[in-house]
This record gives C-alpha cells, sequence and structure tokens, in this order.
C-alpha cells in the first residue's frame, strides 16, 4: 500500500509528501527527481531535447516501478495522470489523494520557487498569463485528476501539517493502523 500524490505543480505534493512519509516512517519517493536523477537532466532539458511525448515516455516507466513499491508515498509529475497505465498503475498500489488549489495561488507558488523556475518545462512569464496558462492545464487535465483520484483536498488555507493530518484520517477511515 503507497499513498500517491497528484496535482499541478505548486500543489504542495512533494512538501506534504516529504512530511506525510516521516510521518508513517515510510519512504518519500518524488517521480520527477527520479526521472532527472536517472536521465542525469533536469525536465526543462528532457522537454528540450525529447519533447512531451520523450518525456512521459520516461515518466511511465519511473511511475510503473513505483507504483510497484510498498509503503512509500508518492509524488507524481502534474501530468502524469494523463496516462491511463499511470494512473492504473498507481490506483492498484495506493491511495491516490489529489491536492487542489486555484490557478492564482499555483501561480504564486511557482513564481516563489526559483528551483521550479529553473528545473520545469517553462510558464509564461507574465503574471497574468501564467495563471492564465494553469487555468487552462486545470481544465484540461480536471477529468484525469477525477478519474485518478480517491479524495481530493484542497490546499489553499491550509499548512501541509494540516493536510497531512487529513490524509492520515483518511487512512485511518480506509482500515489502515497509521499514527
Amino acid at each position: 500500500m503507497n499513498v500517491v500524490l497528484i496535482g499541478l505543480r505548486g500543489s504542495g505534493k512533494t512538501t506534504c509528501g516529504k512530511l506525510l512519509a516521516r510521518r508513517l516512517g515510510w519512504v518519500f519517493v518524488d517521480a520527477d527527481a527520479e526521472i532527472q536523477e536517472r536521465a542525469g537532466v533536469d525536465i526543462r532539458r528532457i522537454f528540450e531535447a525529447e519533447g512531451e511525448a520523450g518525456f512521459r515516455k520516461r515518466e511511465a516507466e519511473v511511475v510503473g516501478e513505483l507504483a510497484r513499491l510498498d509503503r512509500a508515498v508518492i509524488a507524481t509529475g502534474g501530468g502524469a495522470v494523463l496516462d491511463k497505465e499511470n494512473v492504473a498503475a498507481l490506483r492498484g498500489h495506493g491511495f491516490v489523494v489529489h491536492l487542489s488549489a486555484p490557478p492564482e495561488e499555483l501561480w504564486r507558488r511557482v513564481s516563489a520557487d526559483p528551483k521550479s523556475a529553473a528545473e520545469r518545462p517553462p510558464l509564461l512569464a507574465e503574471a497574468r498569463n501564467g495563471v492564465e496558462e494553469l487555468a487552462r492545464l486545470l481544465e484540461a487535465r480536471a477529468g484525469a485528476y477525477r478519474e485518478a483520484r480517491d479524495v481530493e483536498l484542497a490546499v489553499l488555507g491550509r499548512s501541509p501539517e494540516e493536510l497531512v493530518n487529513a490524509i492520515l484520517v483518511l487512512l485511518r477511515v480506509r482500515g489502515l493502523q497509521v499514527p
């Protein structure tokens, strides 16, 4: 059994994932970090060299492997849910939590994170267009997130600790013995 965190860039998957793994005593794995480590370059460079199709192929391989772990908290990339095989693998071995936020909040978080800007495919630089681009991504992926998740947690106005506490309650409701 794993806990899988899905959502767009900036939703808090890595921050919450590390905290949740620590609370559970499980391993934390970030799918995007694993892809970068294996490729030896950041995601932005993979997109530049191989396009989205090349990146998605790498992502599917990593997600398939990570889904077979046990007692892991897995943070996926924002688009991992676009591949039905990824979703089947993740749901087959885990409880999938969708961390959601409005595009304005996602943009605020992404804009404040220099690592995201340096390593991820670029969003439009101008603030209003960045919000609009995230809104388009949210709309385009809404169905995939809905189909992939077991539960959705809104992150706006909640600390990572509050989100982790909510996930722990949900795991207990499902009958898991968790701290």
